[in-house]
């Protein structure tokens, strides 16, 4: 009688066990996908980083401009080189517009950080150990402190360098101590 119930329990052990295999298998081909995609989004985020920061820079530009034209425009008018009624005219154009530069671009920065930080976010989620294992972060930060120091790269680059080596560190710490999965 006991064969019956070792053999039958047997049985559905590894029944139990090939079930949670499978579903394993998937999760993992589910990570494995993430993982993939996750990196590709921080990769594709770091190569038009410069792009944004241009876009930024020139429409901050604009702005700018815009205060030199309107204090221009006040100069000649205490000149009277400009009429009141013109100068009131091109004055409130040309606050309307600074304005509303204004408003959009510090609605797109706040866009820009929400952005960043998904990104941020979901690579540093993707971070695994067989992907951290094939960096070199002493090098890598070495190399960082080294540029901040040619002036290769500026202060915000450094800064955004460090954040994301100080997170690889601490994932890999994290991923440390849990115990490797088996290759099955």
């Amino acid at each position: 009688m006991s064969l019956d119930i070792a053999s039958t329990a047997l049985g559905e052990l590894e029944k139990l066990l090939s079930q949670y295999d499978e579903k394993l298998r998937g999760a993992e081909d589910v990570w494995r996908a993430f993982v993939d995609s996750a990196l590709k989004i921080k990769s594709s985020w770091d190569a038009d980083a410069s792009k944004i920061r241009t876009c930024v820079s020139q429409i901050k530009g604009v702005i700018e401009s815009l205060s030199r034209e309107l204090e221009f425009l006040l100069a000649k008018r205490e000149l009277g080189l400009v009429p009141e009624k013109e100068y009131n005219e091109l004055s409130a154009e040309l606050q309307k517009r600074q304005s509303e530069y204004s408003e959009r671009l510090h609605a797109l920065l706040q866009k820009l950080e929400d952005v960043e930080s998904r990104v941020i976010y979901l690579w540093a989620r993707a971070l695994t150990r067989e992907y951290l294992s094939r960096l070199d972060l002493v090098q890598f930060e070495k190399r960082a402190e080294d540029s901040k120091a040619a002036e290769r790269i500026d202060e915000e680059t450094y800064a955004k360098i460090k954040r994301e080596i100080a997170i690889m560190k601490q994932v890999w710490e994290l991923l440390s101590l849990l115990p490797a999965p088996s290759k099955a």
